[in-house]
C-alpha cells in the first residue's frame, strides 16, 4: 500500500475457506497441522503460537497496550516486505500471513497479536478471532466488499467495534472532503473487481462513504504533535492521489524521545523503523499529506 498505484504481484497461491465460528483454514503448503477443526500453514502457527506464548511468559499481558502493539510490531523487524498478501484466487477468506507482509497486515498483525495476548488466549483459533474482527466491516466475512479496502473506513469500523479510538481530530485535524474512488476508477488493477457483483459492492461502499467525516493532520503540522503520538499508536499516511484516503500504514515507536516509524515500505523490501522521525518521513515523500492517528483500545479492560 505504499504505491498510490496497486500493481498486482504473483499470487501466493494459498486457498482458504473460512467459517463464522470455527476458522477453518485449508492451505497447501509445508506440511498440515491438525487444530480442531482448522489447519494452518505449520510455519504460520508457529509463530503464532512463539509469540503468544511469550506474551504469556514474559507477562506481556500486563504491558499497556500501545506497547504491546509496538512489542508484537517489532517482532517482524526484517521480514520481507511482499505487496498485495490478501489478493487470493478465490472466494473471500482469512488470509494467515505471518511470513511477509505489505504495509496494512503488518499493522493488523501486530494488533491481532496484541490483543490476543491481552485476552491470554493461547490459540491459533483465538488469534485468527481477533485478525477476522479487525480486517472485515463488523468483523464479519461477506464477500470481497465486506472487507475494509480504504484505510479511513478500517479506522472508523474498528472505533466502532471499540478495537481502537480515532485520535485524529483531537490532535487538531483538519476535515478531508475529497471523494473516495480510486478502487472503481482503477478497476483493471484489482483482480476481484472483474466480478460485476464485486465491483458493484465497491461502488456502493465507496458511495457510503461520503457520508463519513474524515480528518487528518496535515503534515506541515505533525512535528508539532509528535509529542502526543504514543508507542504504538496506527499511523495511516493521507496521500494526494485523487480518490485516494490513504497510501500507507505504520506503527508509531517512539526511540530516545524521536517519534518513528515502524512500517513495512516496498523501498527496502523488509519490515524496517524509519530513519528520521515520522515528520521527516512524510516530509521526504511529496504526494504524502499528513497522518490520521488511532490508538489501540484494551480489549481487557
Amino acid at each position: 500500500m505504499n504505491r498510490p498505484s496497486p500493481s498486482r504481484r504473483e499470487f501466493l497461491r494459498r486457498a482458504a475457506s473460512y467459517a463464522a465460528i470455527a476458522f477453518p483454514l485449508f492451505l497447501r503448503q509445508n506440511r498440515a497441522v491438525a487444530l480442531p477443526q482448522s489447519t494452518l500453514f505449520s510455519t504460520d502457527e508457529t509463530i503464532i503460537l512463539k509469540l503468544l506464548g511469550r506474551g504469556n511468559d514474559e507477562e506481556l499481558f500486563r504491558l499497556p497496550m500501545g506497547e504491546l502493539v509496538a512489542e508484537m510490531g517489532r517482532s517482524f523487524l526484517e521480514r520481507a516486505y511482499q505487496a498485495n498478501t490478501l489478493e487470493e484466487r478465490g472466494d473471500e477468506h482469512l488470509v494467515v500471513n505471518m511470513r511477509v507482509f505489505d504495509c496494512v497486515t503488518l499493522c493488523e498483525t501486530s494488533l491481532a497479536l496484541a490483543r490476543s495476548v491481552k485476552l491470554r488466549a493461547g490459540s491459533t483459533a483465538g488469534y485468527c478471532a481477533q485478525l477476522r474482527l479487525i480486517r472485515y466491516r463488523s468483523g464479519v466475512i461477506n464477500g470481497y466488499a465486506s472487507r475494509l479496502h480504504y484505510f479511513s473506513e478500517w479506522i472508523a469500523d474498528n472505533e466502532r467495534k471499540k478495537v481502537l479510538r480515532n485520535i485524529t481530530k483531537e490532535l487538531g485535524g483538519r476535515r478531508d472532503r475529497r471523494s473516495l474512488n480510486f478502487m472503481s476508477s482503477h478497476r483493471q488493477a484489482y483482480p476481484h473487481l472483474a466480478s460485476d457483483g464485486d465491483f458493484a459492492a465497491i461502488v456502493a461502499t465507496e458511495k457510503g462513504l461520503l457520508a463519513t467525516q474524515r480528518y487528518f493532520v496535515p503534515k506541515e503540522k505533525v512535528e508539532g504533535v509528535l509529542g502526543r503520538i504514543q508507542n504504538g499508536d496506527i499511523i495511516a499516511i493521507t496521500t494526494s492521489v485523487g480518490g485516494l484516503d490513504v497510501s500507507h500504514t505504520g506503527i508509531a515507536v517512539r526511540e530516545g524521545g524521536t517519534t518513528r516509524l515502524l512500517h513495512a515500505p516496498d523501498q527496502g523490501q523488509q519490515v524496517q523503523i524509519s530513519r528520521g522521525s515520522l515528520s521527516e518521513y512524510l516530509n521526504a515523500h511529496e504526494k504524502q499529506t499528513g497522518i490520521m492517528v488511532a490508538r489501540s483500545l484494551d480489549p481487557a479492560a
